[in-house]
């Protein structure tokens, strides 16, 4: 008579439990591949997430163009004759520059951006105010400041609120006195977070007039070019590379995407392949572990054989110890790489990290990408894995001749 399944599962248990450290050992093989391929590829789709966001945030029909060398300057002229190209939308002139907040002994590097205020919520989407006003075009002694400068993390330095007044300061340069400028607080925006290169919570906005007079600039840091639509950003970026030729770079938003985007794909495929190979090699610890099991079991297996056992009933409870293995281990590692690709993506209480007073940031961490695709593969292929490693010393032992076996010290 067929043994049941819930009898074989049950013996091949029982067999498991009666060697409680190989078992373990065997175990924490598949735990360590399973856990990888879920916190690697959770942690890797996370950082493409978290790129993607940060650089859709300013928009993919978006192109920044800046000058390749100091001596190449960008005027008015640049920018209407910019605006006039085939494609091109709007044009968003601004001056840049990179200054410090002292205070005491302790100095924080801003980044300080002079553009039209009004264009400043079309440049980025969903930038919103918390408190107070946009800089009239006018006015050159108002700024408008981000999440991390008006409330800075807590014990780097002090708060700044409406109406207060913001000094900033070159950077040391060795030549002397470094210019300052006092600057009143008119508004303060909501966390943001970073746009690309830049950290939206750690910009101070002046007005373009402002930016002008306060550096005494005679040309832009840069423009932003608007395209028509994501269709017309090809025909946008060859306008103006025809305009500038070599003197100006472009940047665009949605070339940037396309190559985070292609980078985190073979790094996705990269850590998903090592950590598929750990289960492979998991899956050689497995079969190991079966023939080391099937002879010493060989007397065991000969007097199954001899009460009634059939090869086949044999070779159903060795691979119910593997696919036991494999479930357990399987089970055991995706709740450990479900751990562990939130700690790799700093999304933790206990890993947030707080930048230091230089950097002015926050929680540094990203949301891993948790599929369900992504579970079901780390449940069922290290069952997979441990069934066709074992299969082979199964086949073995259920072949074993039953006089042999009972002989068999």
């Amino acid at each position: 008579m067929p043994m049941k399944p819930r009898d074989i599962f049950l013996l091949a248990f029982k067999a498991l439990k009666d060697r409680k450290l190989r078992t373990s050992l065997t175990i924490l093989g598949i735990v360590i591949g399973a856990a990888m391929v879920v916190g690697l590829v959770a942690s890797t789709g996370g950082l493409t997430a978290s790129v993607t966001a940060q650089i859709s945030k300013m928009g993919v029909t978006t192109l920044t163009i800046f000058p390749t060398s100091g001596r190449v300057q960008i005027t008015d002229s640049d920018a209407v004759a910019v605006a006039a190209l085939n494609g091109v939308k709007e044009v968003i002139p601004y001056y840049q520059r990179r200054l410090m907040i002292n205070y005491g002994s302790t100095s924080v590097s801003v980044t300080v951006y002079g553009l039209d205020q009004g264009r400043l919520f079309t440049l980025y989407k969903g930038l919103e105010l918390d408190d107070g006003d946009l800089v009239d075009v006018y006015d050159p002694t108002a700024v408008v400041v981000g999440a991390s400068i008006a409330n800075p993390p807590e014990g780097s330095l002090p708060s700044y609120g409406l109406n207060e007044l913001l000094v900033l300061q070159m950077a040391s340069s060795g030549r002397g006195a470094n210019p300052s400028y006092s600057l009143l607080i008119k508004g303060v925006l909501k966390p943001f977070g970073a746009v690309g290169f830049n950290d939206i919570d750690n910009t101070a906005f002046m007005s373009l007039m402002g930016a002008q007079l306060n550096f005494k600039l005679n040309s832009y840091s840069g423009l932003y070019v608007i395209a028509n639509s994501n269709d017309d950003v090809a025909t946008a970026t060859a306008s103006v590379q025809d305009y500038f030729g070599m003197n100006a770079r472009i940047m665009s938003a949605a070339s940037m995407l396309a190559t985070v985007q292609s980078i985190t794909s073979q790094l996705t495929l990269f850590m998903g392949g090592i950590a598929v190979v750990s289960l492979f090699v998991a899956g050689v610890g497995i079969t190991n572990t079966m023939f080391v099991s099937v002879m010493e079991r060989t007397r065991e297996i000969g007097i199954m054989k001899a009460i009634g056992y059939r090869p086949k009933d044999i070779l159903l409870m060795f691979l119910g110890e593997a696919s036991i293995t494999g479930m357990i281990g399987g089970m055991i590692g995706t709740v450990a790489g479900t751990l562990l690709s939130f700690l790799l993506g700093g999304a933790l209480p206990m890993s947030n990290v707080r930048f230091g007073p230089a950097t002015r940031g926050g929680s540094s961490g990203f949301s891993p990408v948790i599929t369900s695709d992504l579970l079901i593969f780390s449940l069922l292929f290290p069952i997979g894995i441990s069934v066709i490693a074992g299969l082979y010393p199964a086949w073995r032992g259920s072949r074993l001749n039953t006089v042999l076996a009972l002989k068999y010290e």
